[in-house]
Parts: C-alpha cells; structure tokens; sequence
C-alpha cells in the first residue's frame, strides 16, 4: 500500500469511528435534444461549450459523506462522457459513448466537488472545491456560481449588534499555475451589516498573480489598496440590499481602476461593473428540499436577505465597462482558467472563464425572471437580453486608452438568452428535471436535457 493511501486510511478511520459516515451512489439518466453541430478535432472549446457540458448530469456519480459534530467532510466523484467525445458527438443521452470505440469514453478531470467544513451559529469555514457566489442577485461582478468549481478557503463570521449583526467574510481562491505561467490567487474580504430589513457589505478583492501570497497579501484586516504591491490587481465592491414589504432591492458596484484628472493619459484608465435589481415575492411557499444537481446542492452563497420558497418575479440590470477584470499581462487579468485532459482535441485545451459577471467586459445585460419554489418543485426561467461590445478580455490593453470608456464599444452584438431550469421530487431520494437554454443571435440555437435523479445510501 503506498504512503500516500496509507495516510488517507489513516485520517479516514477514526472519522469513521467519532461521527456518522455514509457512502452514497447517484443515477442521473437523461436525454438530450438540440441543434449544436458537431466540432472537429482541431475545435478550440470556449466558455460557452463547457456551461453545457456541465448542465449535462454524469450519468453516475459516488461520494463520501463524515459528518462529526458541528463538522463535515464531502467528496464526490462523477462518471461523465468524456469532453471532447461530447462536443465531437451528437449525442442523445449522457451516456459515455465513444466517437472512435465501442467501449465507455469516461472524462478524467474528477473529483469537481470535494471539501471539508465546519459551521456553526456564527462562523463557516469551508476548504477544498465547491461552487461559491455573493448575494441575492442572479450575477455577481466578484463570484458569481456559473463556473464549475472553485478551489478555496472560505470563512464566514457573525456578532450580533443591538439592532442587527456584524459580518465578515474572508475567501482565497487559487488558479491552475500550469496555466497562465505562474501562480494567480484571489484574496477577498467583505465587512458588513445585516438586520431584518437591510444588508449592507463593503469589500475588497486582491488578484495576486506571478508570485505567491505573503502576510501583506493574506492580512485579514488589511486595506489592500494601501499595500501599493506589484504583482497585485485590487478591486473594491459596495453592495446592498433593501426590503421593503414584499421586494427586496439590491445592487453592487465594483470599481476596478479609477484614473483622476491629474493623471497620465497612459495611466489604466477608468474600469467599473455596477448591477441594480428587485425581487418580488407575489406568494409564499416552502422551500425546496428534494434532489438537485450535486454541484448546485453544495454550493456556498454568502447569507441574504432573500428566502427561499414561493413564486417570485426577478428584475435585474448589469453593466460592465470596457475595460473591466483587464491589464497589459494575461496572468493579471480577473479571470480564472480551467485546463483539460481529453482523447481527441488539441492536447491540454484551456477554458478561460471569469471569478465574477460571466459575459465579461464591454457588456450590458437585462435580465427578467420567473421562480417558484415548493417543497416538491422548483422551477426558474429567465430571459437575457445581452449586448457584447467590440473590445474583449483578449483585446490589447496598453495606451492609448479610448477615452469612451464606459462602453459598450460597436459593433456591438446583441443575442437573447431564454433558460430553464425545472426539478421535480417524485420521493425523498428521486427527483425528474428538465433543464435547457435557447439562444437566439445570428442563429437559433437550442439544447434541452430531461431526466431522473436517483440517489441510494449505501450505509
């Protein structure tokens, strides 16, 4: 047995023996229908190939569950038909199949979700690999949860107050160092106020990239700005939250760069997202405690003032400058970059998504929502509207800057995004959905997965 296993028995066992273990098997069988063509073998996969890749359950998929105390260590590893095989393919069903052979074709970038946690009434630690977003709102310009995984260290902490309670939450989040030439790490901190009616956080997110954090980058306290550290890219975000009867308001600003009137021409030039939105609750309802997907059930949002259940009408509107999440070296770029293993594409292609507003700079959205939650169902549709001007996280970032800043710059490109997602509790441990997406742009586009969740408790 090698040292390395040896260890894990090592940790593992006594788990076992001081809480509650159990092994779990999930069966997710669906059907597929849409219009995507088949890529070739030279295909470069973007951004919006690997959204619907993973809005594809694995067809099987295993954990581990100890639970001790007010503690708890997750891990789950999935059965998915291989990447490149499913873009190659057109496929049906979310079998492994296999473009080339009769035999299974299984993607090998597993584990996606694996962490340990402790929470209690007043604190949350969280370390490993988990989905994580900020706020009410459908998108966050910090984190938002479109993306796969996050690898983290999270920390949530809470005091009451007279009329309220303090909060303060503190995350790392670190990239592959394969990839942009060097590590890159995430540094947050958001302090705030919440009570019945109100929530009002201010933070601050530190980009650490070429070199690794040291003691002025992980500082809890610290004013990152007041750091003036190279090898940094500091944003800074206000955000709230208002109720008021039936509606909750709330809105967030990050401000990237700032450039003053006294400053260079050649200085980074102005750079902020800002989003404003409501939430009416026309009814009550209880919220949803059936089956979901494994990453969405083990996601981390950071506390709200929304509560789940009912049928609820959603209101949003994004804007995100041109030059946003940007700077002259790819690595100091707010993006995070996803590398993988497959049979048939171009070895090792990379996937560049965003820590926070999944479209990216130079963009606006308008986004209306319906959402109903029971206790046995759950259904969300929304409808985009997204306008994506000519400058991009790729385009060249160097001076002169265009003094039209604010963006978007034309051409712009306008497409409108219809999406579903639906779930059903048959039991407590079955559940159908039905999840999909229509986009409509130059072309109509259209992909619809429906099928079942069965989860078994082996002991």
């Amino acid at each position: 047995m090698s040292k390395c296993c040896l260890s894990l028995l090592m940790l593992i066992i006594p788990l076992m023996v001081l809480g509650s273990t159990g092994l779990h098997v999930i069966l997710s069988p669906s059907l597929t229908l849409d219009n995507i063509p088949s890529v070739t073998s030279n295909y470069e996969p973007d951004l919006e190939d690997l959204n619907r890749y993973m809005r594809v359950p694995a067809i099987f998929s295993g954990g581990l569950e100890i639970t001790f105390g007010n503690s708890r260590l997750y891990v789950n590893m999935d059965l998915r038909q291989e990447f490149s095989d499913y873009l190659m393919g057109d496929w049906f069903s979310n079998l492994p199949l296999s473009t080339t052979s009769f035999l299974p074709a299984v993607d090998m970038n597993f584990p996606r979700l694996g962490y340990f946690e402790r929470r209690d009434a007043n604190s949350l630690i969280s370390l490993g690999r988990r989905k994580l977003s900020l706020g009410s709102s459908t998108y966050s310009f910090v984190l938002s949860n479109t993306l796969p995984y996050f690898d983290h260290l999270w920390i949530e902490l809470n005091g009451k107050a007279k009329s309220g309670e303090y909060l303060y939450n503190f995350f790392v989040i670190s990239s592959d160092r394969t990839v942009g030439g060097g590590p890159k790490t995430l540094l947050g901190h958001r302090f705030g106020y919440m009570n019945d009616n109100l929530k009002l956080t201010f933070g601050e997110e530190n980009l650490v990239y070429g070199v690794y954090p040291d003691l002025q980058d992980l500082g809890p306290f610290l004013i990152y700005h007041h750091t003036y550290q190279s090898n940094s890219n500091v944003t800074a975000t206000l955000a709230a939250e208002i109720k008021l009867s039936d509606v909750i308001a709330y809105g967030e600003f990050t401000l990237d760069d700032f450039r003053l009137s006294t400053e260079s021409p050649n200085s980074n030039p102005t750079a902020f997202g800002w989003f404003a939105g409501f939430s009416w609750k026309i009814s009550d309802g209880l919220p949803y405690s059936g089956l979901r997907f494994t990453e969405s059930e083990n996601e981390i949002r950071d506390r709200t003032l929304l509560n789940s259940g009912g049928l609820r009408l959603r209101i949003e509107h994004y804007h995100a400058t041109t030059y946003l999440y940007n700077r002259g070296t790819s690595i100091g770029k707010f993006t995070y970059q996803y590398r993988f293993n497959v049979l048939h594409l171009d070895s090792w292609p990379v996937i560049t998504g965003f820590f926070g507003f999944p479209y990216g700079p130079d963009s606006t959205l308008s986004l209306v929502g319906i959402e109903y939650e029971s206790q046995n169902m759950l259904v969300k549709v929304a409808l985009e509207l997204l306008r994506e001007g000519s400058f991009t996280i790729d385009s060249p970032y160097s001076p002169p800057f265009d003094q039209d800043w604010y963006g978007p710059k034309k051409p712009i490109n306008r497409s409108l995004i219809l999406s579903l997602a639906s779930f059903f509790t048959c039991c407590p441990d079955t559940a159908l959905f039905a999840d999909g997406k229509v986009i409509f742009a130059d072309n109509i586009d259209f992909w619809i997965n429906v099928g079942f969740i069965k989860r078994f408790s082996l002991f």
